[in-house]
């Protein structure tokens, strides 16, 4: 049932089951397998209907008939941080449960709170239920009100087109303007917010279709190269607007000279051509080991070799156009 399905959680499940020593049956065979978008999957084997999923599905189709004792393990489940779901044959109702907690990578609580720092507002979005979403987002560092739980793929898509429609002052050169909504997910719920976003970063390891609705896809699942990208992108928009700043100062002081009858066509190459080189010197240090090094250490990216080109390949990501600019 699992098997076919791209959910990270279905992957856990499989990789847990194989650990056990447990392997698909070989005369059984799912057919009509179907995804439940933000509730779980459903086919039919050996000629019964079965579905595998979480409560929500079990309440939609009026299947969620636990006994007190069962309800019990689900509570407690929940408030220790579980994802809960259930295994059902139709006719016959829910038939076994399970709980999964996920495992929160070691570097996401340093990456979140390096954001609230900078003024980047986080919000978490899950398809969890509620006491798992609330044990995660604490232990990383979010409030409450900063986490929204048992979300449908819909739900996540409506609420980050809500926060492209809060914008602030028009955006100018030298002005903060709008807030911009990033969108980081990596399964196939997250595509269509990924795909409204101002920004949508997938991460290496997540399924396919996310990976295609992204901008820009970190090679693997490092939340510190996000962090990495972020920086970079701010370091380079600091650039752009330095080498438009050294341009109009030299432009300025071309046409001064010209006007004082000082200027001559040597002059004005060597002035034109002086400046060409000094903006394209100023851009080429965002390559210099230097920087890399610099934002390396400061999103907690530890370098495995001096060797620039090792190095580079350690924080590839993959950017595409959106309408009409570069992400």
């Amino acid at each position: 049932m699992e098997a076919p399905s791209s959910h990270p959680l279905s992957a856990a499940l499989v990789s847990a089951a194989r650990e056990e020593g447990i392997a698909a049956s070989k005369t059984l065979v799912a057919q009509e397998h179907t995804v439940l978008k933000g509730e779980g999957v459903t086919a039919i084997v050996g000629n019964r209907r079965v579905y595998v999923g979480n409560e929500r599905l079990f309440k939609r189709l009026n299947m969620y008939n636990l006994s007190f004792n069962h309800l019990e393990y689900v509570k407690r489940w929940n408030d220790e941080g579980g994802t809960i779901g259930f295994i059902a044959i139709e006719g016959l109702g829910i038939i076994a449960m399970y709980c999964v907690i996920d495992t929160i990578r070691q570097e996401a609580q340093h990456v979140v709170t390096s954001m609230l720092n900078n003024d980047v507002k986080v919000v978490m979005l899950t398809g969890d239920g509620d006491g798992a979403a609330r044990v995660i987002g604490e232990k990383i560092g979010l409030l409450s009100s900063s986490i929204h739980s048992q979300l449908l793929p819909e739900d996540k898509l409506h609420y980050v087109s809500s926060l492209k429609d809060v914008s602030f002052k028009s955006a100018g050169l030298f002005t903060k303007g709008k807030r911009l909504v990033m969108m980081v997910g990596d399964g196939v719920n997250d595509a269509p917010a990924l795909a409204t976003a101002d920004v949508g970063v997938a991460m290496g390891q997540g399924a396919a279709l996310a990976l295609e609705m992204s901008d820009v896809t970190l090679m693997d699942s490092d939340l510190n190269k996000l962090l990495f990208s972020m920086r970079m992108g701010s370091k380079v928009i600091t650039t752009v607007k330095e080498n438009i700043v050294l341009s109009l100062i030299a432009n300025a002081t071309a046409v001064g000279l010209t006007f004082a009858g000082k200027m001559t066509l040597l002059l004005a190459i060597a002035c034109d051509v002086g400046v060409m080189l000094l903006v394209t010197l100023n851009g080429m240090k965002l390559l210099s080991e230097r920087t890399i090094r610099a934002l390396e250490e400061s999103s907690n990216i530890k370098s495995t070799s001096d060797e620039s080109a090792e190095r580079h390949n350690k924080i590839e990501v993959r950017v595409k156009a959106k309408d009409d600019h570069i992400v």
